[in-house]
């Protein structure tokens, strides 16, 4: 796959500086060049009554948290532009190891976010193709397997047009300060189907965990750990109802040492749906999501680059407890592997200019420590044991394109049963106002 990428890339490279060749007399040309500026700042302020569930002693922590970022945006001519984003991230009153993210080391710092050049071939090229080399953010499907989680990626990304319906993308990418490659490819068929196979490459003899090298903090030595993912998704967004089906599958092996060694076979499967309409006359939206992972032990599925952060906190199912396929921003206790969520969601739009929603999910787990109590709903669908369920509510104020405001309150209740597990059994709460501004 490495191999295929690297000829496609030449041969990308050489069709776009031959199509600029005369073919008779030089001209010169002055290239139309244009320059674009863009800026967000965002603040959060947020309170958290208990954050982990492997401490008898229940932990709050207030945090504050801002992110700006400049996008700067060249373009030179009709094929070739520059895009790159300025950004600073600043947190305060993140003691806690739950709140670490891929930028955590960069406080009030400015740095490149991103930073990489587009190539387009020309209108009438008979495959048409985009190039992006640079740092990146590479993103497909729903972000479950490949996603840059605001940080962005060094490496490179070729799109090419097959036919009027078929998309081909591939891309490679490797790990800042790390032995750790990152490639694959993608189909897309008319924005309808979607086909991605990637493969993850961990050389650097160390295991992430969260998305994070566990080399600075919990140093939990490898000797590899390489996974490959089949996904395939089928979604469609109407203008009434939209759907989203999803299902993958990794492979791969673990290797602690010589004798301990976990050979991954494990899946994963999605569906969500939402519905667009008017209640009372005011714009409405609804969904549902469903999703499950299964896990025996360490063998679960967990891709090192699935979206689980948007620069300033964890994200996921549920506001709070921020899940994905195999981890969660709520700390729980070892051994729960393989998330999954059950979840419904309703918003409205009850005055010009503010919405309100309500969300609610039930967390399961496919494998558990023994003593973890039962699965409760989530026996119908294989989980082995309940965790824990979750309220959320938000109220939103936005002035045009501009500004807006945000108002979050999550309530995650652990599960009752699993007392032997958690240390303790206090239901935690989240509130948390959010400002957003863009220019």
């Amino acid at each position: 796959m490495r191999y295929a990428f690297a000829i496609l890339m030449f041969m990308f490279a050489a069709s776009f500086l031959l199509a600029d060749q005369p073919d008779s007399i030089n001209v010169s040309v002055a290239p139309k060049i244009s320059l674009a500026l863009d800026y967000n700042l965002q603040f959060r302020a947020a309170s958290y009554s208990n954050i982990d569930y492997t401490s008898v002693k229940r932990k709050s922590a207030d945090i504050f948290s801002q992110y700006f970022n400049l996008d700067v945006i060249g373009k030179f001519g009709d094929r070739i532009e520059m895009s790159a984003k300025l950004a600073s991230y600043g947190f305060a009153g993140k003691y806690n190891s739950a709140f670490k993210m891929p930028c955590e080391d960069k406080d009030f710092l400015f740095f490149l976010e991103t930073a990489f050049l587009t190539f387009k071939s020309e209108k009438d090229f008979s495959a048409p193709y985009t190039i992006y080399i640079g740092k990146q953010e590479f993103h497909y499907g729903s972000g479950l397997i490949v996603d840059g989680d605001n940080t962005g990626l060094l490496g490179a990304e070729a799109t090419v047009g097959l036919s009027k319906f078929l998309t081909l993308d591939m891309f490679v990418s490797k790990v800042p300060d790390e032995n750790f490659n990152f490639y694959g490819i993608n189909f897309n068929f008319d924005s309808l189907i979607e086909f991605t196979i990637c493969q993850e490459r961990n050389d650097s003899g160390f295991l992430y965990k969260k998305g994070l090298s566990t080399k600075d903090s919990d140093k939990i030595e490898i000797e590899y750990d390489n996974k490959t993912f089949y996904d395939l998704r089928i979604a469609s967004d109407g203008k009434k109802y939209g759907y989203a089906v999803e299902a993958a599958q990794q492979k791969g092996r673990l290797s602690k040492d010589n004798e301990e060694k976990v050979d991954y076979d494990s899946y994963m499967f999605s569906l969500n749906g939402v519905w667009h309409g008017e209640i009372f006359k005011k714009d409405a939206n609804a969904s549902i999501l469903f999703t499950y992972s299964g896990a025996k032990g360490e063998n679960c599925f967990n891709p090192t680059f699935a979206k689980r952060y948007d620069g300033l906190q964890r994200i996921g199912y549920g506001t709070l407890f921020a899940a994905n396929t195999a981890d969660s921003f709520i700390v729980i206790p070892n051994g729960y592997y393989g998330i999954n969520a059950l979840g419904f969601s309703f918003d409205i739009c009850p005055f010009n200019a503010v919405s309100s929603g309500i969300s609610y999910f039930l967390f399961s787990a496919s494998d558990a420590p023994a003593g973890a109590g039962e699965a409760g709903f989530g026996k119908i669908y294989g989980a082995k044991a309940d965790l824990g369920k979750e309220l959320d509510f938000f109220v939103k104020y936005k002035y045009k394109h501009y500004f807006d405001v945000i108002f979050d309150f999550a309530l995650y209740a652990p599960p009752s049963k699993a007392y032997k597990i958690f240390a303790n059994a206090d239901s935690s709460y989240l509130f948390q106002l959010g400002i957003l501004s863009r220019f």
